[in-house]
């Protein structure tokens, strides 16, 4: 019931409206319609089939806009989510072997001795609740499936999102100059390439990508070259070698592998391709104990790309033991402050997108965004890169913000939360008006 009282504080009124697309070469199917449960509301969906000629299907749920008129929209990288609903055997043959670990036989390069890959199955109400805040905020969301389980190649993965880019160009109630796109991970390279091959029509306006495998050509460096020389124990470099095996074979089956004399073709998937060609500025979160995706892939990409990459870096003080390290996106971004993540991603994309005069509400944990603030300030005095900081906070100041915590119901404007925080962390005394005008130039010293 937080959620019904929540609308009332903030007074916002929500009008269902169904709508369709159809364009052109880009066909559009509508396999089934539903309405997912979630925050105690009624989400209308439409579960699609994109055809774009010569290539695979892709598969998508749209939630449609809700408001008269035009809303914005985000598009939301899917790429391990199982589905059951498309009709293709692959999908009913996944959904039958249930949550698990499976052999990744459906992957067209599959053989003796390849790696096992892990399979979820996601439903209609999952995606409601996996795009809640932006559905809450009045914006229509398109989850756009990769379905790794299903094979193919990567750029296999790059169609199905340039497929959902097509469909957000010419679908209803969508106001194409407020498009924002949001990945993690492997999801995090589709959301990047997303954006660059994005038409005109809906290029985004602004992008998130979380730890993003930003520069094939470098990370099959990195499998083979470089965690050979931070990994010395054999059982962690199998390790390594039994996770990465499927994505290689995915990476391999669309730029080669070099044999047959015929050099791999990496032109269109490295950092220089995307500093080239990315229009859409992006926040990239990455912490530099990323067993996964090094962090240098998105301190070089950012270094080319100049402002249209905006870094945040969760950072360590004391050194990491790689032979200890678990193979994921860092303890920090993974468990710590995953919060954290979702508060200043959610709050980027919301005040970037959002209308000038709606309210805009943001999810946070107060307690540990205070914490991390906290080594914010102590990466500070030790020289840390926290320059992304001090804008991101000044976005959560915006005067549309509200910050509600789900686990308690609080509701709090962010200028006011933002500036009491900083005065007890860095002993000032500023009200929000001097405080939003300091952020625009860096944190306090």
């Amino acid at each position: 019931m937080r959620f019904l009282l929540l609308l009332t504080l903030l007074g916002l009124a929500l009008v269902g409206r169904p709508a369709l697309a159809a364009d052109g070469d880009l066909s559009v199917t509508v396999l089934g319609t539903g309405q997912a449960v979630f925050g105690d509301q009624v989400w209308p969906y439409q579960l699609l089939r994109l055809q774009e000629p010569g290539k695979a299907p892709t598969y998508a749920q749209w939630f449609p806009p809700r408001q008269p008129g035009v809303s914005p929209a985000m598009m939301l990288t899917r790429p391990y989510d199982g589905i059951s609903w498309t009709g293709e055997a692959v999908d009913a043959k996944w959904a039958a072997r249930g949550d698990g670990l499976h052999p990744d036989d459906s992957e067209p390069h599959y053989h003796a001795g390849s790696s096992v890959i892990s399979y979820v199955l996601s439903n209609p109400d999952s995606i409601a609740a996996e795009s809640f805040y932006y559905l809450f905020n009045d914006f229509g969301v398109l989850a756009v499936f990769g379905r790794f389980y299903a094979g193919g190649d990567i750029q296999n993965d790059r169609d199905d999102m340039h497929a959902g880019m097509r469909f957000l160009a010419q679908a209803p109630g969508v106001d194409r100059s407020r498009i924002g796109v949001y990945g993690g991970s492997w999801g995090g390279f589709e959301a990047l390439y997303a954006a660059v091959d994005a038409p005109a029509e809906s290029r985004p306006r602004v992008g998130v990508a979380l730890f993003p495998l930003s520069d094939f050509a470098r990370e099959v460096d990195y499998v083979f070259n470089v965690v050979p020389t931070r990994v010395t124990d054999p059982t962690k470099r199998q390790q390594y070698a039994t996770f990465f095996e499927p994505y290689l074979r995915r990476i391999i089956a669309t730029t080669g592998d070099g044999s047959g004399g015929t050099p791999p073709d990496f032109s269109r998937w490295t950092r220089e391709h995307l500093a080239s060609t990315l229009a859409t500025p992006f926040l990239v979160v990455h912490e530099d104990w990323d067993t996964l995706v090094p962090v240098e892939q998105t301190a070089t990409l950012s270094a080319l790309a100049g402002p249209r990459i905006t870094p945040l870096y969760f950072q360590h003080w004391d050194p990491v033991d790689w032979n200890s390290r678990a193979l994921d996106h860092g303890p920090l971004v993974s468990t710590k402050y995953w919060s954290v993540v979702e508060t200043v991603s959610v709050g980027h994309l919301l005040t970037n997108l959002g209308r000038p005069t709606q309210f805009l509400v943001v999810p946070f944990t107060e307690q540990t965004l205070a914490t991390w603030l906290w080594d914010v300030r102590v990466l500070q005095w030790i020289g840390g890169d926290v320059r992304a900081v001090a804008p991101l906070l000044r976005e959560l100041m915006d005067p549309r913000v509200f910050l509600f915590e789900p686990s308690t119901g609080k509701v709090v404007g962010g200028a006011d939360w933002v500036t009491a925080v900083i005065n007890m962390l860095w002993g000032t005394q500023y009200t929000s008006a001097a405080l939003r005008d300091v952020l625009a130039v860096g944190l306090p010293l």
